[in-house]
């Protein structure tokens, strides 16, 4: 996904569900019976792509991408729209009222709703018509945009979490490489500390430590049977292990060091250490350009070596007048010659295996990301996921001031995500 937006919060989908269940009920056939021309006669199309932008530079890339499209079907023509403010409740507007774009970006996060109300394409048949295979993408990121057995997007890029490391802050405690377990790092972390330097700078969210839930066998989300779970035992064992790492200081939270966010904490050097994706890369450019600094794997946990994958998709309308020529304008945007110009670029970490590992020979610095893609769990949690995150990421403060246990912290946010499910 782009760099950036990894950083944004994700908007709760809870007071919107009504609007995309009555908005899509009276024409959900409708697109099964246009003949989707443009894809293949001379009669031209015009589509519409739908994205958020996070930096001028991702608009800049889709234009690219669109322009190579538009050469290689020039009787297709695409408008790319950029959805400012609150992506996710004007695209529900729009999917209610059958106004969505043909094609458009979804978040990994919020496209179990979108699919289980029967807004979105399956894509299937177009993959099979066009040759797309699903072993040409990692796996983890297809599972993201499926539902009951049926495929819904095509992800475009992604990020996992990564270990950024401060050679110098390192040196200084006497270390000369990063960790590689959790073990490993609490004992360089006793030596950081003795040092006076904070050993590990991390955001406060679910976003960054739900790893270690998953090394501990839990999970916030069963999706065999579409539950969520935030009271397994397990998972407070996970949830624990941040905890004590925050209480003994090993783990510090930005606020506490007067920074918004751990970014800040790391280019400023008050932490050696520092748990974020790869679209931090960019803001260390600017912000300590000098700073000589490596990124590793995230660590291992008791034998497990999870991480999160943080996805995007493009995904079609079901109710777009042109489905044939929208699949292939879908098709190219996730296909190897548009992959490969973000992969050279270092925009964002393509979804295609090929590109990948273009991208790791073009950026070796950040092949971290690429190979913690390999045992990654798509960062999303069903039908009510932005109220799991929410609920957790809300309650968290309480615990990390050590007012609940872990146990009381996720006993609470389940009660929050049950009441919001009604």
């Amino acid at each position: 996904m782009s760099k950036l937006k990894a950083t944004l919060g994700f908007a709760s989908l809870g007071v919107l569900t009504l609007g995309i269940v009555t908005g899509c009920g009276s024409n959900s056939n409708s697109s099964s019976t246009s003949n989707g021309a443009g894809a293949s006669s001379s009669k031209p199309v015009s589509l519409t792509l739908g994205m958020w932008s996070s930096s001028p530079a991702e608009k800049a890339m889709v234009q690219k991408q669109v322009k190579g499209f538009e050469k290689k079907f020039p009787n297709i023509h695409v408008n790319i729209q950029v959805i400012n403010g609150n992506y996710e409740q004007q695209i529900q507007t729009m999917l209610a009222a059958h106004t969505a774009p043909d094609v458009f970006y979804v978040n990994s996060s919020n496209a179990q709703l979108y699919e289980s109300k029967g807004v979105l394409m399956p894509l299937e048949k177009y993959m099979q018509k066009d040759g797309i295979k699903k072993s040409d993408f990692s796996s983890s990121l297809l599972k993201a945009f499926e539902w009951k057995g049926t495929l819904y997007g095509i992800p475009k890029d992604f990020g996992t979490l990564g270990l950024y490391y401060n050679k110098a802050l390192l040196s200084k405690a006497g270390i000369s490489s990063a960790p590689t377990t959790w073990t490993q790092f609490q004992s360089d972390a006793a030596k950081l500390k003795a040092k006076g330097i904070n050993p590990l700078a991390m955001d406060p969210s679910v976003g960054r430590y739900y790893p270690w839930i998953l090394d501990e066998g839990g999970s916030y989300y069963d999706a065999k049977a579409n539950k969520v779970t935030l009271t397994n035992p397990k998972n407070a064992a996970g949830l624990n292990f941040y905890l004590k790492n925050a209480k003994k200081k090993y783990i510090v939270q930005p606020k506490n060091l007067g920074q918004s966010n751990a970014t800040a904490v790391f280019a400023n050097k008050k932490a050696a250490m520092m748990v974020t994706g790869a679209w931090a890369v960019p803001s260390l450019k600017k912000l300590a350009p000098n700073m000589k600094y490596g990124i590793a794997k995230f660590p291992s946990l008791n034998g497990n070596d999870y991480n999160l994958a943080f996805t995007v998709s493009y995904s079609m309308s079901k109710h777009t007048k042109h489905p044939a020529a929208s699949a292939k304008l879908l098709f190219y945007m996730t296909g190897d010659s548009a992959e490969k110009l973000e992969a050279v670029d270092g925009f964002a970490i393509p979804s295609r295996k090929s590109q990948q590992a273009i991208f790791s020979q073009q950026h070796p610095q950040e092949k971290a990301f690429v190979d913690g893609v390999s045992n990654s769990v798509s960062f999303a949690f069903g039908l009510h996921g932005s109220n799991v995150i929410s609920a957790v990421d809300n309650q968290l403060p309480g615990a990390l001031d050590n007012k609940e246990t872990a146990s009381q912290m996720l006993k609470k946010a389940q009660s929050i995500v049950q009441s919001q499910q009604g």
